[in-house]
């Protein structure tokens, strides 16, 4: 990942986000952004839930009050299969399209490992049918510290965000059979790359 030197105006996009653990992430992306003096900035709001009445008048309230910002909303996926479906199916276009976390954080947070460590966690998934019935959180939350990191806790990132690990996560977005996603770590490839590419 290249970086620029130069003092720029830096780009603040506002993600409405569905807890504090998305927060924290956030947070250690802008860390890594000043470090390498990368003008790109997140402001997270919480919503606290991901329920889509709740992501959506966070939506109007903040674009009432700056009209012209660039505001995304990420959640997971998970209840977005089930009791959101329909609300969000017919969303009015005024609304931007949610950016999700197949199927949830703790999926994200596993696509930045390395691949033989983030395929294994999908093979725990598969095994409880995590993909066409997400578990909740009483069951994922177990498996997930014994198949990929031991002492996490939700609202506490359990890795430094840094060149590698960007650079796994974006690998594994990539890859033809991983089965999680995130329309975030898309978007976040793609405005890295656009940043860089204006201020090389």
């Amino acid at each position: 990942m290249n970086k620029t030197k130069r003092h720029h105006m830096v780009e603040t996009v506002i993600v409405i986000c569905e807890g504090s653990s998305e927060y924290v992430y956030l947070q250690e992306l802008n860390r890594f952004f000043r470090a390498n003096h990368i003008p790109l900035a997140f402001s997270g709001q919480v919503i606290g839930t991901g329920a889509y009445k709740a992501a959506v008048n966070r939506y109007r309230d903040i674009r009432r009050q700056m009209k012209n910002a660039e505001i995304v909303i990420w959640v997971d996926k998970d209840i977005y299969l089930d009791s959101q479906k329909r609300l969000y199916d017919n969303k009015p276009p005024v609304i931007p399209d949610f950016m999700f976390s197949r199927m949830n954080f703790e999926d994200f947070l596993a696509l930045h490992m390395d691949r033989k460590s983030m395929f294994k966690w999908q093979k725990v998934c598969e095994e409880h049918h995590h993909f066409s019935e997400p578990m909740c959180s009483a069951v994922y939350l177990p498996l997930f510290k014994v198949s990929c990191f031991e002492h996490y806790k939700k609202g506490k990132l359990p890795f430094k965000i840094n060149e590698e690990t960007l650079s796994r996560l974006f690998a594994n977005l990539k890859r033809k059979h991983v089965r999680f996603k995130c329309d975030f770590g898309d978007f976040l490839k793609e405005r890295l790359n656009i940043v860089l590419e204006q201020y090389e």
